[in-house]
């Protein structure tokens, strides 16, 4: 299935937020699991995330040679909905099992000033990636898409 998420510039509760789109071919349950294990995060996830999916654990990431930041789930619901804070930004996912496998929904909140451009390349890099993993195929994160993705997205938004 080696598809594309689909971007939409969005409010969420009144925020600025990027919203994504994309279809799995694995269950909800499966899907699931690679945004909770931390074991399998570290394969796709942009950064080395410690998750406990139950409102209001403490969510840690870290960045090589960096201080590791907090956050907090704000809601866990196995296996549909998982949300949590990263420093001023929420992350929402949502996920819905459908025919092929399931349909995964991030919605993600944007800081005042940030660079949604820049944003959304990295979610769709990132969610390249995961399918990559799943599909037990090389991660497809190429950095040299990064400015290609990035410009596709500054003309979608007009920035």
């Amino acid at each position: 299935m080696n598809s594309e998420p689909m971007v939409t510039k969005t409010l969420a509760d009144g925020e600025p937020a990027l919203w994504f789109e994309m279809r799995f071919n694995v269950p909800a349950r499966v899907l699931w699991k690679h945004l909770t294990d931390p074991e399998k995060l570290k394969y796709w996830f942009p950064c080395e995330l410690d998750i406990l999916p139950r409102k209001g654990a403490v969510v840690t990431f870290k960045f090589p040679g960096e201080k590791a930041t907090e956050g907090t789930v704000l809601e866990a619901e196995k296996p549909r909905l998982l949300a949590y804070t990263w420093e001023e930004e929420v992350l929402r996912w949502e996920i819905e099992d459908d025919d092929d496998g399931s349909l995964l929904t991030l919605t993600n909140t944007i800081q005042e000033g940030q660079e949604i451009a820049r944003s959304a390349a990295g979610w769709h890099l990132t969610l390249m990636g995961l399918d990559d993993y799943l599909n037990k195929r090389p991660l497809g994160q190429d950095p040299a898409l990064w400015d290609e993705y990035v410009r596709r997205y500054e003309e979608q938004f007009g920035e």
